[in-house]
C-alpha cells in the first residue's frame, strides 16, 4: 500500500537527506585526519575547507529534526482517531515493502539523535570521548542509505529519485512548520558565530618579575595565573588519540608567558636515526616517505594565533590530496595549511629534539600558498618559516633515499655516537649532535659495523638570530607529562607575527612522536587580557 505524504512531510524528506549527505561526506573527509585508512574513498570524498560546511549541514539537520518532531506531535490526533476498521484495513493492505521501509525509519531515528548529539559535544569540546560513538553513527547511516535507498531503487529503478525529492503528495501547500528548519538553522548557525566558548583571562605581572623560561613552572606567580584545560583528539599514539591539554598565560605589558602541560606517556626524542646496514646507511621511518611519520619521530606542540576564531584551524585547514588545483598533491593525502583571506596565522612550532636545546620554538606563519619550485621534495603550500638571519638545524643526509643515503657528516670521535648504541630510549641522550663534531662525510672513514646508530638532527650554531626567533621556549618531560614554557613579546613588529592582546585566538596541538597527525580541538581559546575586557 503506498500512501502519499504531505508536502510539509516531502520538504523535511528532502532537507534531512541533503543535510545528512553534507554531513556524511564532508565527515568522511574530516576523520581521513585520524583514520588514515579512509584515504581509500579519498576519490569520492570533497576537498578543500570543509569543516564550515560540516558544521552548516549540521545546524541544518539539527533544525529539521526540531522541525520532524513537531510535525509529528501535530500529526498524533490524526493517527488516534482512526478508526478500527480503517486500521484493520491499512494492516490488511500494507506490502512487506512498506513494513521493511518503516521498519528502517525506526533505525534512522535514534541514528540522528547519536549523530547529533555527538557531534554538538565534539564542537564545545566535552570532555566526554564520543568521537568513536560519532564516527560508528556516521557508518550505520551509510548502511541505512544502502538499504533505504537500496530497497527503493530495487523496487522503483530510477524514479526513485525523482521520488525522492519530488514525491506525489497530499495537500496543496506546506504547513507552517516547513519554516522552521530555515528560521531555527539561521538562528543556530547564527548563534554560534564562530565565536570560542573558551575564555582565558591573562593576568597582569609586574614588568620587573623574572620569569625563567626552562619548562620549569617554579614561580610563584603561575599560582595565581587561571588555566583552562582543552580535551585535543586525533592525534597518533596517543591513548585513544586524545590527550588533554592545560593552558595558563601571563602578561608583564611587554611580554607574554604561557605555561602549557599534556599528558604524553612516553619522551620521544628519537627522530629519523641513521643506522648502518648491509647496504650502507638508512633512514630509520614508518612513514616518513609520505611526510606522515608516526614512530620515529620527536615529540612536538604546535600553538596558532589569529585575530579571528573560525573553524578549521583558523580557516587555514584545506583537506584532500589536492585542494589546490594548480598546485603539487600532497604525499600524505590529509590536505594543507593555507589562508586564503590575505591574513597571516602565527605559528609557534615547538619540537623537543629540533628546537628544544636552542630553548626557542619555531616561528613560523600560515599564510597565502606560495608557488610550487622544481627540485622541491615537499610542497608545503601556506606554511612557511618567518625569516631568520642565521642559526639552523640541518638533517645529516645529502639527499633523502627511502633505501640508502650518505651522510653528510661523520663523527671526529666514536665516543660521539657510543651511548646511542645502548638503550635508545635512555633519558639523557639528546638525539642532536653539533655540526663542528663531525667532519665531512668520506668513504674510507666510514668503518663503523653494521647496526651502528646516529643522531640526524644536526645543529650549524646554537640557536636562530631573528625574525624566527622571536618566540623562546623550553620543555621538560617527567612521570608522563610534558611541562612547556614561551615567552614572547606582545608586539614584534613582524609582518609575519599576531599581536598578542584581548581578542587574540589560540589554538594547540599535541604531537606524540608523530610528523603531522597532530592532536585537535573546536572551539579556539581567546584571550582576555586583564584590565582590557572590563
Amino acid at each position: 500500500m503506498i500512501v502519499k505524504p504531505t508536502t510539509s512531510w516531502a520538504l523535511l524528506h528532502a532537507f534531512a537527506i541533503v543535510f545528512i549527505l553534507i554531513n556524511l561526506f564532508t565527515g568522511l573527509r574530516i576523520a581521513t585526519l585520524s583514520r588514515p585508512w579512509l584515504l581509500e574513498l579519498s576519490a569520492l570524498l570533497p576537498q578543500g575547507a570543509l569543516h564550515w560546511l560540516h558544521i552548516a549541514g549540521a545546524c541544518g539537520l539539527s533544525a529539521t529534526a526540531m522541525a520532524y518532531t513537531i510535525y509529528r506531535f501535530n500529526q498524533r490526533p490524526q493517527r488516534t482517531t482512526k478508526t478500527k476498521e480503517t486500521t484493520a484495513t491499512t494492516e490488511k493492505t500494507e506490502t512487506l515493502s512498506d513494513k521493511y521501509h518503516r521498519g528502517l525509519t525506526w533505525l534512522a531515528y535514534p541514528l540522528v539523535i547519536l549523530s547529533l548529539l555527538t557531534g554538538w559535544l565534539q564542537f564545545i569540546d566535552s570532555a566526554l570521548s564520543v568521537v568513536d560513538i560519532h564516527f560508528y553513527a556516521a557508518l550505520g547511516f551509510l548502511l541505512y542509505l544502502l538499504l533505504h535507498a537500496g530497497g527503493y531503487f530495487i523496487q522503483y529503478g530510477w524514479p526513485a529519485l525523482k521520488r525522492a525529492f519530488i514525491p506525489k503528495v497530499t495537500g496543496s501547500k506546506p504547513s507552517w512548520i516547513i519554516v522552521l528548519p530555515a528560521i531555527a538553522g539561521l538562528l543556530l548557525w547564527y548563534g554560534i558565530g564562530y565565536q570560542p566558548s573558551n575564555d582565558l583571562p591573562v593576568k597582569r605581572i609586574p614588568l620587573t618579575t623574572l620569569m625563567a623560561i626552562d619548562g620549569i613552572t617554579d614561580e610563584p606567580e603561575w599560582n595565581d595565573a587561571q588555566e583552562i584545560t582543552i580535551l585535543t583528539r586525533g592525534g597518533a599514539n596517543f591513548l585513544n588519540g586524545e590527550t588533554p591539554v592545560s593552558i595558563k598565560v601571563l602578561e608583564n605589558g611587554a611580554e607574554a608567558f604561557f605555561n602549557i602541560s599534556w599528558q604524553d606517556t612516553s619522551k620521544s626524542l628519537e627522530h629519523l636515526p641513521l643506522v648502518k646496514t648491509k647496504q650502507g646507511w638508512q633512514v630509520k621511518q614508518d612513514g616518513f616517505n609520505q611526510f606522515d611519520e608516526t614512530a620515529y619521530y620527536e615529540d612536538k606542540l604546535a600553538i596558532m594565533l589569529a585575530d579571528q576564531c573560525d573553524s578549521g584551524g583558523g580557516g587555514t585547514a584545506h583537506l584532500g590530496p589536492k585542494p589546490l588545483a594548480n598546485q603539487p598533491a600532497n604525499f600524505h593525502g590529509k590536505g594543507y595549511h593555507y589562508s586564503d583571506d590575505g591574513k597571516i596565522r602565527d605559528v609557534w612550532h615547538w619540537k623537543a629534539v629540533r628546537t628544544n636545546n636552542m630553548h626557542l620554538a619555531d616561528d613560523n606563519f600560515f599564510g597565502s600558498p606560495v608557488r610550487s619550485r622544481a627540485g622541491d621534495r615537499r610542497y608545503s603550500a601556506g606554511y612557511i618559516a618567518d625569516g631568520k638571519e642565521s642559526g639552523a638545524y640541518v638533517m645529516n643526509w645529502q639527499w633523502y633515499k627511502p633505501e640508502v643515503i650518505v651522510p653528510k657528516r661523520l663523527p671526529k670521535h666514536d665516543e660521539l655516537i657510543a651511548p646511542y648504541q645502548m638503550d635508545h630510549q635512555a633519558e639523557h641522550l639528546q638525539w642532536v649532535i653539533s655540526w663542528f663534531d663531525y667532519t665531512p662525510y668520506l668513504a674510507e672513514n666510514d668503518h663503523y659495523p653494521i647496526g651502528t646508530v646516529m643522531p640526524s638532527v644536526m645543529y650549524r650554531s646554537n640557536r636562530f638570530e631573528g625574525d624566527r626567533a622571536h618566540v623562546r621556549a623550553h620543555g621538560q618531560w617527567k612521570d608522563g607529562t610534558w611541562t612547556l614554557e614561551l615567552a614572547r613579546p606582545l608586539k614584534t613588529q613582524s609582518q609575519h607575527d599576531v599581536i598578542l592582546q584581548t581578542g587574540t585566538c589560540l589554538w594547540v596541538s599535541a604531537f606524540d612522536h608523530s610528523q603531522v597527525a597532530h592532536t585537535r580541538h573546536q572551539q579556539a581559546i581567546r584571550l582576555l587580557f586583564e584590565g582590557e575586557h572590563d
